[in-house]
């Protein structure tokens, strides 16, 4: 009985261990061993300088622009010094974007309370323990003519501030899944046109 019982003991702890080591919140429900760490987006102010939220002009001397952000993307292991060295099937290739947007009030009404969302769609590798800059569309400049941004449009008091919400979609070269979220404020209005 006494080996039955240590038996027991023994598989319960090894259960456990295997428990306790699978579950790494970092993963996100992916068994890839890379992810990807969001370090920096850079948008642009009213004056075309960087900046760590996008003013998004509606119109500019009568004609409508997109914006754009910079991200600074790096690839990085769960397991920091893995016995075997990093491989380059651990770099992680993005191959698309989702940009949706909110606000601070839960307003979520597309079309009526911020502007559709989007995906786009992307070819950029980002080798484990680099980062790479990616130019990224953030607003686009159909979205700026339609509701609720072009009501803005000729209302110099006018003004939207939103939250973009960036997810990038990937894998690592061996073809596991690989996401990521970051944000920046955008605040949409009719600026004053310089001359």
């Amino acid at each position: 009985m006494k080996n039955f019982t240590s038996g027991l003991k023994i598989i319960s702890v090894l259960i456990l261990s295997l428990a306790l080591f699978s579950c790494n919140p970092v993963e996100k429900g992916t068994n890839s061993g890379s992810f990807l760490i969001i370090e920096n987006i850079i948008g642009k102010d009213n004056q075309g300088n960087d900046s760590s939220v996008v003013f998004s002009d509606v119109i500019t001397n009568d004609v409508v622009y997109s914006d754009f952000v910079t991200l600074s993307v790096r690839a990085a292991t769960l397991d920091p010094s893995p016995v075997m060295g990093v491989s380059q099937y651990s770099d992680v290739m993005i191959t698309n974007y989702i940009v949706t947007y909110i606000r601070s009030d839960g307003a979520t009404g597309e079309g009526t309370d911020v502007p559709y969302h989007f995906q786009g769609t992307l070819s950029t590798l980002v080798p484990v323990g680099s980062t790479v800059s990616i130019p990224l569309l953030i607003v686009r400049d159909v979205a700026k003519t339609q509701p609720p941004l072009s009501a803005l449009v000729g209302n110099p008091t006018g003004m939207l501030e939103c939250t973009a919400r960036i997810e990038l979609i990937g894998h690592d070269l061996r073809n596991r899944s690989v996401t990521q979220t970051g944000q920046i404020s955008v605040r949409f209005a009719d600026y004053i046109d310089q001359q």
